[in-house]
């Protein structure tokens, strides 16, 4: 037999209106927000001042003693050096690279000319 007791049960359930609710209050929520925002506005101040006092605090290499007028003229000099050794040392690679790809080609122009002779032989 059918029981009418739980049909009629049935159809009230089916015919309700359901909607979520939240598990906490809204105050709560809030205030669990706030206290988000305000850890992060605190770690990120916290970071910015870390940040901030280690870029004030000047290398040890920064802070040395003065140099004197004659060991930087000496320095100078061995700099001017250096710059004059590597230009010339550039200048003779690229000498050297341009004789090599005029000889290149001179080679690739040979070779076409052999392999058109070639061709003609055929």
């Amino acid at each position: 037999m059918v029981d009418l007791r739980s049909a009629r049960d049935a159809g009230g359930l089916t015919q309700r209106v359901y909607a979520l609710q939240p598990v906490r209050s809204r105050a709560l929520r809030v205030a669990l927000w706030s206290g988000v925002c305000a850890c992060s506005v605190a770690l990120g101040a916290a970071a910015m001042n870390w940040y901030a006092t280690q870029r004030a605090v000047p290398p040890s290499q920064c802070a040395s003693a003065p140099v004197s007028h004659d060991s930087m003229q000496a320095e100078l000099e061995r700099t001017r050096l250096a710059l004059a050794q590597e230009s010339t040392a550039r200048a003779a690679v690229q000498k050297t690279a341009d004789a090599s790809a005029a000889e290149a080609a001179r080679l690739n122009t040979e070779l076409m000319f052999l392999r058109s002779q070639s061709q003609k032989r055929r």
